[in-house]
């Protein structure tokens, strides 16, 4: 099992990194709070779960145990794999995933992306406490989170300049969570570009 990565970050893209492992080459898809704190050049650490199914190997790194923890508790609940995963990371903490499940709040797990009554119901029934409580501090809201910062620095680790990217945000309509906020300030600079 690979439960750690660390190496110098060699290209980031919107929801993988490759980071050079001792010469080799290792893709890892994440989440854009996770590419936000990653730099090209730099040395990172990712916590990462291993994941073999029938017609593909994938790893999927985190910035804590704590969320490759949680990763792996969701794509464990049937009818949940890597992707729909990766969106729940995406859109949610793992405190605030937490707060989500232990208040049986279905609305709010039905927030991510492809997440349906029933399947927010499973998560609530499967999952009940073994996230744990959520950690002192947490918002408790259970709301996604955005992060002007976290999408300024995902934007500049993918190549666009300071000034570009907080323009960008300035010119956009925040969204509800940083992966949404993301994905509409790179089709703002898209357009800007062409």
């Amino acid at each position: 099992m690979i439960s750690l990565l660390q190496g110098e970050v060699l290209q980031k893209g919107l929801d993988f990194v490759l980071v050079n492992v001792s010469g080799f080459g290792v893709k890892c898809w994440t989440t854009p709070t996770c590419l936000g704190g990653l730099h090209e050049g730099q040395t990172a650490t990712l916590h990462t779960e291993l994941v073999i199914r029938q017609d593909a190997i994938a790893i999927y790194g985190f910035s804590s145990p704590r969320d490759r923890d949680t990763f792996a508790l969701l794509i464990g609940i049937t009818g949940i794999g890597p992707k729909l995963g990766l969106a729940a990371m995406s859109v949610y903490s793992s405190d605030d995933l937490a707060m989500a499940v232990a208040d049986k709040n279905e609305a709010a797990l039905q927030r991510i992306p492809g997440v349906g009554k029933k399947t927010a119901q499973r998560m609530i029934m499967e999952i009940g406490d073994k996230l744990g409580k959520p950690v002192p501090g947490a918002t408790g809201s259970a709301q996604p989170h955005t992060s002007s910062q976290e999408v300024e620095d995902a934007l500049v680790s993918l190549g666009w300049s300071t000034q570009q990217a907080r323009s960008a945000l300035d010119d956009i309509e925040i969204g509800p969570d940083t992966s949404t906020t993301l994905r509409t300030a790179l089709q703002y600079l898209g357009r800007a570009r062409g």
